[in-house]
């Protein structure tokens, strides 16, 4: 129930986010409310796996759809004019912040794969690329001026 929860709370930041000729409403989220709502909840069902292995067909769509998020959230990201929860703006113009959101693209599509495919050893492995995008970037970033 938990992971539909999410699922749901990551369908509707995602569809808030389209691009409909409104910047100002596409950029309402902060980055922290973004990471909260589609991020973090679709990595926690990811990494879920590892111990709480899928039993059924709709446990592994339910991967699939988090694998799907992961993918979509660098451009959540690195959408210009967002701000953090500081009231400061996202440095999308940083290389090193552009190539760390970049990454989750990869895990994403490395993780959507896995599900697909059903197959426990891949997912457990996509896990490390997707655990490796999210520090590399928190290290830096991460509740920093």
């Amino acid at each position: 129930m938990r992971a539909l929860l999410a699922l749901l709370a990551a369908g509707v930041a995602i569809a808030e986010q389209r691009p409909d000729g409104n910047l100002k409403q596409n950029l309402k989220q902060n980055l922290q409310q973004v990471m909260r709502s589609v991020a973090l909840p679709s990595a926690d069902i990811i990494f879920s796996v590892q111990s709480q292995p899928p039993k059924n067909d709709l446990d592994w769509k339910t991967i699939e759809n988090a694998a799907f998020a992961i993918e979509g959230t660098a451009e959540l990201i690195l959408r210009p004019g967002r701000l953090r929860s500081n009231g400061q703006s996202v440095p999308v113009q940083a290389a090193d912040f552009i190539k760390y959101a970049q990454a989750l693209v990869p895990a994403g599509r490395d993780c959507l794969k896995a599900a697909r495919k059903r197959s426990l050893d891949l997912v457990n492995y996509c896990t490390d690329e997707l655990s490796e995008a999210c520090d590399n970037c928190h290290n830096i970033y991460r509740d920093k001026p």
